[in-house]
């Protein structure tokens, strides 16, 4: 394909675009996952500040989250003004804010991929009930600060490499039109590989991990309550589990015995501890010894562990929606701009407005499928803010003073 353009349509002769409209689809997108993203990650955030029930630890992943991705939507109408500039003498933007609006991008989108997967490694220690005493430690208050920082320092560190050294640099790309890195620069080849590197392999291996772990989990869960559903219910006699007869308790025994031997039989049956333990759940229960215990009463600790489970369940889901949009958008750009030697064609900038989409659809996952934030956040955009659950304590004090 040839660099060169037809001159009427006032492009720069380098330009990859065959006409204007292309690069006016391509700031269409760009300002659609802006406003698209300042409301869902607004939303996200607005659901912590006034509703106590989002505020977990998982969430506190998901509001970093929803932090860099306001922050790399908020910086979109830069790269808007880029793409529709005819040249570099042309830009409607300075050279300065083009080469922040890169810089911000990196730290941004990479920090994104870090807190996603810092959301699946905690799902995935969580939902595993037997561990969770031994692992949860980890996620105390110090733990999960330093984790937030963590998330944030790695891209940063990565994402000041052009400015410290010569792997590429951020400005105006003349053949692209974008504000990023620039990916003809001396150095660029070599900062791509290391930008892919730091912020996609890794990340994704550990969803992928975490998630398998979470579905191995939640299918050995149901086969578990699957199994004591159809069993018959356990009589305790002397402490030894026997499926219950069909006929009364102790008549089929006492059926073929003397007076004197019922009376022994019945004695002995009295003198039987009034319970004995059996091993549940992965702990010792104690049913009744000499009753058997009803389909109702076996079942009844599984089903008072369903609703919490049933919770953890779908927030799980949801967080594997956003891994599943993470993957679907974020996978073509990082291979093709480690693998490709020449970056400077036209589906490379198409390619990065879909990465930079992911930031917009994540609050779109939590609305629909988040128990924490699906209240809350249908009640701010219908302004029924009254209405919201758990409401915290800077929402009493706008409500009090509203009345008054």
């Amino acid at each position: 394909m040839s660099d060169a353009t037809p001159t009427g349509e006032g492009l720069s002769i380098s330009s990859v675009y065959d006409s204007y409209t292309e690069k006016q689809l391509l700031a269409a997108l760009y300002g659609l996952i802006f406003v698209a993203g300042v409301l869902g990650n607004s939303s996200v955030l607005l659901a912590v500040v006034l509703s106590r029930k989002p505020r977990t630890t998982t969430n506190v992943f998901v509001v970093n989250l929803a932090v860099a991705d306001l922050i790399t939507c908020l910086s979109l109408p830069i790269m808007i003004l880029a793409v529709l500039s005819e040249n570099r003498e042309k830009l409607l933007v300075s050279n300065n804010l083009c080469s922040f609006q890169g810089f911000v991008l990196i730290v941004c989108i990479g920090c994104s991929f870090n807190n996603i997967a810092s959301i699946a490694v905690y799902r995935a220690m969580i939902t595993r009930q037997r561990n969770r005493s031994r692992l949860i430690w980890l996620f105390n208050r110090r733990c999960v600060a330093a984790m937030v920082a963590i998330n944030w320092l790695i891209p940063f560190a990565v994402g000041i490499l052009p400015v410290v050294s010569e792997f590429g640099s951020y400005e105006y790309d003349d053949k692209l039109n974008t504000c990023s890195f620039n990916p003809t620069d001396q150095g660029s080849g070599t900062f791509s590989i290391i930008l892919v590197a730091i912020f996609y392999p890794v990340q994704l291996l550990a969803t992928f991990l975490s998630y398998s772990f979470i579905l191995f989990t939640v299918k050995n869960y149901f086969r578990r309550v699957n199994v004591l559903s159809d069993e018959p219910p356990l009589a305790v006699v002397g402490g030894v589990m026997r499926p219950p007869s069909h006929s009364q308790p102790g008549t089929s025994q006492q059926h073929h015995l003397s007076g004197s031997a019922r009376e022994a039989f019945s004695a002995s049956n009295q003198e039987l501890p009034l319970t004995a333990p059996i091993l549940w759940g992965g702990r010792h229960r104690y049913l009744p010894a000499n009753r058997p215990p009803s389909h109702a009463a076996a079942a009844r600790q599984p089903a008072r562990a369903r609703p919490r489970f049933r919770r953890n369940l779908d927030v799980t889901f949801s967080l594997f929606l956003v891994v599943f949009f993470f993957i679907l958008c974020c996978t073509p750009y990082s291979v093709l701009i480690a693998l490709l030697e020449d970056k400077s064609q036209k589906y490379v900038p198409f390619l990065g407005a879909l990465l930079v989409s992911n930031s917009c659809i994540n609050p779109v996952i939590y609305t629909a499928r988040h128990p924490d934030f699906k209240a809350v956040i249908r009640c701010i955009m219908l302004c029924r803010f009254p209405k919201i659950p758990m409401k915290s304590a800077f929402l009493l004090r706008l409500l009090r003073f509203q009345r008054r």
